[in-house]
């Protein structure tokens, strides 16, 4: 990655040449670092055409935003996993004061590439070419830099439209800005209870649950050996690790962790987990309606009541894209040990203006037998 870095500097440096010459005068300022990171992903690799970096002021209105710098690279965020990370921008000075909204514009060069090698162009939808709008809330204070990351999880970020023999990979972000100063981690290792080997390549999530309802913050695959690192969790939060690990044919019943709060006093929480293998294994699939059209992007979460340090708790155990293929939508989450689960769907819709709105369906009760498939369609409002 050495290479690597250096271009990201040479390429920042370039960049910010005469940036923000129109936020006018301050005598209070301060500045902004703005790194991009991933959580992993199901594909070889994924790359984003970054051509701007903004930051809105709150109160600003419109006319708030402000040009933090102009990268203009493609970034494979296959490549920003365990703790690697790329500078969008390296230290813009911007006036003090409290800011609320980043956003990353994209040009037309993204492309996705699959497991088996093939490369295909990623279709962004009309009102992301605006720019890709996260959510931020910090103060930045005279004579100071924020640190702040941008988390897109690609594995949650790509859906596939087909038409006719032809398929298209459609963007939709899924993406949450960090600011690095209020951050902790929980790190452990998963193990297979019987052998006590490491459990490689599982995908790991840290989950928050409020009122019943899970959230889904973070994600890590973990190592060779087992472990795993789930970092840029907010300090003071109190999150449950989920997993429902897949090892090759080794299909094993899933665990959660009890509440974990990670604090500023303890910034790095560790949970260990050792896992029973089952054999009793099947799939949820069905339909979701109405189909998802290009600016909406849907996710499946099938969802389970576990013991989570002796306190039964609704946790997210699996989550599929739907794909929609000649007019209809459908998706499918394979390999699910037998038992009794609640399947909804999440559509994301984005308007012209690249806002975003958030609509769930009704939650549906599937029973998984061993061998076979259990249906649950979902309708989404």
């Amino acid at each position: 990655m050495t290479s690597s870095r250096k271009f990201w500097k040479l390429g920042v440096a370039a960049a910010l040449v005469g940036a923000l010459s129109a936020c006018g005068s301050s005598d209070e300022q301060g500045q902004v670092r703005v790194r991009l990171v991933d959580a992993p992903g199901d594909y070889q690799a994924l790359h984003l055409d970054v051509r701007r970096v903004e930051i809105h002021r709150d109160g600003g209105g419109d006319g708030g935003w402000i040009v933090l710098g102009t990268p203009n690279v493609q970034v494979d965020l296959l490549t920003l996993t365990g703790g690697v990370s790329a500078t969008l921008v390296d230290g813009a000075t911007i006036p003090a004061g409290k800011y609320t909204q980043l956003r990353l514009v994209l040009g037309p060069q993204n492309t996705v590439t699959l497991a088996d090698g093939t490369v295909h162009d990623l279709t962004v939808p009309s009102g992301q070419r605006s720019g890709v709008k996260l959510t931020v809330n910090f103060e930045v204070e005279s004579n100071t830099t924020r640190d702040v990351l941008v988390d897109l999880d690609a594995h949650r970020s790509v859906f596939v439209h087909e038409t006719g023999a032809s398929e298209k990979y459609i963007l939709r972000p899924t993406v949450r800005g960090v600011d690095v100063l209020a951050t902790g981690a929980i790190a452990g290792k998963l193990s297979d209870r019987a052998s006590g080997a490491g459990l490689a390549g599982v995908l790991v999530t840290a989950q928050t649950s409020v009122a019943g309802e899970p959230t889904i913050v973070r994600a890590a695959i973990t190592g060779a050996d087992g472990s795993y690192v789930l970092d840029l969790l907010d300090a003071g939060g109190t999150y449950h690790v989920v997993s429902q690990p897949v090892v090759g044919p080794a299909v094993y019943l899933p665990r959660a962790s009890g509440a974990i709060t990670v604090s500023e006093a303890s910034a790095v929480v560790a949970w260990d987990a050792a896992f029973d293998v089952t054999s009793e294994v099947g799939t949820i699939s069905g339909a979701i309606s109405p189909t998802a059209n290009e600016s909406q992007a849907d996710e499946v979460q099938v969802r389970q009541s576990l013991d989570a340090g002796g306190t039964p708790t609704t946790l997210i155990v699996r989550t599929a894209a739907g794909t929609v293929a000649s007019g209809s939508e459908s998706y499918s989450v394979p390999s699910v040990p037998a038992g009794a689960y609640n399947v909804l769907a999440t559509r994301r819709t984005v308007d012209r203006d690249g806002n975003e709105t958030l609509t769930t369906s009704a939650s549906v009760s599937a029973t998984v037998p061993a061998g076979a498939t259990a249906t649950a369609d979902l309708a989404l409002p």
